[in-house]
């Protein structure tokens, strides 16, 4: 009889034709999470395209990481409906375990560090959208950004070192590099540095919650809105739990001889970090729907009272409503002009013959275009000082302040 992947614990008598399955919380769990994931992005596509129609920068940062997360929560699916991995190492034979699982368990050590620096990567991008302005906020995304980088590549290239097929290509070698100290083993340095990464993990985390607390307080909004914003919290603090028991559950599994089964909690939480994260960066984008949908929208034939009533059905009314007269877009325009959009006088002469020697500032530049003051220039001694002479320098028209262009 072929010898076990992994010894059996003292007790246990390994079970080769029918052991039992162990990835069934993994199918679950990640099937729920790609439905989830695939709903919120669908809402904030939908949001940007449609309704904003302005795509900006953490879009496309949140487009390429929520690929790279989709595939990792796939990837785990077929891990786990592979031999080696959902079943306990004592209950699978060394002859049964194939190129292609150990290749597939290779390939999900190494990619693990770069798909958890692109989800903090669109978390980081997402509080920069809302909380750019901020200088140390600017600063301390930055900061994040490099130091989890850093982590992350590093754990890609221990991973990739320790655990390398060796000699050759072929089954024999990827058993010997799995089977490696470095490896495998509690004291490897790829356990070692799992354990780091993961911490890592966790403060990055809790890093987006404390940089995020200050300014949230500071927001003016409604009491409706916060609520959403509180949730969103909410959700941060799930995945700062769900990193943190990710660190747990590494170290367990590095303590256990049980190489495949020992994986399976692991994933679980992984999963759950995952599709968490990438729902965080789409809940604004339900507030943005939903305020298309029912806020007033100005345009040239609609109300400016009115809701806009895109979808909703006429049978809903039982009785016809009395609409005022549309004002159109020019009309409204021209009666809500912003201070942008007021226009200025023309520059007077009297202001322009003592300042074309000396360039100035586009501040003062755009000062000159109001109007000319009744103010003498330049004064002399000479000038009259009573102030009921319209030219003297100390006298003020009031006119000048209730002047229309």
């Amino acid at each position: 009889m072929d010898a076990p992947l992994r010894t059996a614990p003292s007790g246990i008598t390994p079970d080769f034709e029918n052991p039992p399955f162990l990835g069934l919380p993994v199918l679950v769990t990640a099937g729920i999470c790609l439905f989830l994931v695939f709903l919120f992005t669908a809402v904030r596509i939908y949001a940007t395209v449609y309704v904003l129609k302005k795509w900006k920068l953490d879009d496309y940062v949140y487009c390429f990481s929520c690929t790279a997360g989709v595939a990792f929560i796939a990837f785990e699916i077929s891990i786990v409906l592979s031999k080696p991995i959902g079943y306990h190492a004592w209950n699978v034979r060394e002859s049964d375990v194939t190129k292609s699982s150990l290749m597939h368990l290779l390939a999900f050590s190494i990619t693990l560090g770069p798909v958890l620096w692109l989800l903090k990567l669109s978390l980081f991008c997402f509080v920069l959208r809302h909380f750019g302005s901020v200088r140390w906020v600017k600063n301390c995304v930055y900061i994040g950004i490099i130091v989890l980088g850093l982590v992350f590549s590093g754990y890609t290239i221990i991973v990739t070192m320790s655990c390398g097929p060796l000699p050759g290509s072929d089954t024999v070698s990827y058993l010997n590099g799995v089977n490696r100290m470095q490896c495998s083993s509690p004291e490897g340095v790829t356990a070692v540095f799992s354990i780091i990464t993961g911490t890592f993990n966790g403060i990055g985390d809790l890093y987006l919650i404390v940089i995020s607390m200050p300014l949230v307080s500071s927001l003016r909004l409604s009491t409706k809105q916060m609520y959403g914003v509180y949730l969103i919290q909410l959700c941060g603090a799930l995945v700062c739990l769900c990193s943190l028991m990710g660190v747990y559950y590494r170290y367990k599994s590095w303590q256990s001889t049980d190489l495949t089964g020992g994986q399976i909690p692991l994933y679980v939480v992984l999963a759950l970090e995952m599709a968490i994260g990438l729902m965080i960066p789409c809940m604004p984008s339900f507030a943005t729907i939903w305020r298309y949908y029912t806020d007033p929208n100005i345009n040239d034939t609609g109300n400016l009272t009115t809701p806009n009533m895109r979808g909703v059905s006429s049978l809903s009314f039982s009785s016809p409503l009395i609409l005022s007269q549309p004002e159109s877009r020019a009309t409204w325009r021209k009666t809500h002009l912003s201070i942008e959009e007021i226009p200025y006088r023309k520059t007077s002469s009297e202001y322009n013959q003592y300042s074309i020697r000396t360039p100035l500032p586009v501040h003062i530049q755009r000062m000159k275009a109001l109007p000319s003051t009744p103010l003498p220039y330049p004064y002399t001694k000479s000038a009259p000082q009573s102030p009921t002479t319209p030219k003297s320098c100390r006298s003020m028209q009031l006119p000048i302040m209730f002047s229309h262009y």
